[in-house]
């Protein structure tokens, strides 16, 4: 029997045109595009992990720079216009802080830290 697992928005249409079935959705919560599937903990699986995107800048760059990159990104990030195209595609938008992203990084780490340690990976 092939599985795959991949986001949301490459299998959601497939699943919708009847092509797969999405078994469990891995976020915290069920999604706001499939509502009826459960997620992983819901299925009985101790798991959770979503997608993210951020921007990402060198350390060296000036602070005054950071601030308003970041204040033009969570701009644009608020325009419906692109929260209806991320929705569009599937995605959920989020604007946050550079504080709440970096606590979600700092978060995301120690949850994956563990994982990544016990798999034996080196890079």
């Amino acid at each position: 029997m092939p599985i795959a697992i991949d986001t949301e928005d490459v299998v959601l249409p497939q699943h919708n045109a009847g092509k797969l079935r999405i078994l469990a959705i891995s976020g915290d919560k069920r999604s706001p595009f499939a509502p009826t599937i459960p997620t992983f903990k819901e299925a009985g699986l101790d798991l959770s992990a979503t997608g993210w995107n951020t921007f990402f800048a060198p350390k060296s760059m000036p602070k005054e720079k950071v601030e308003r990159l970041s204040a033009v990104i969570r701009e644009v990030m608020q325009d419906p216009d692109t929260q209806r195209k991320f929705k569009d595609s599937g995605m959920t938008p989020v604007v946050s802080t550079q504080t709440q992203t970096a606590a979600m990084l700092k978060a995301y780490r120690a949850q994956w830290a563990p994982v990544v340690q016990k798999s034996g990976y080196q890079p």
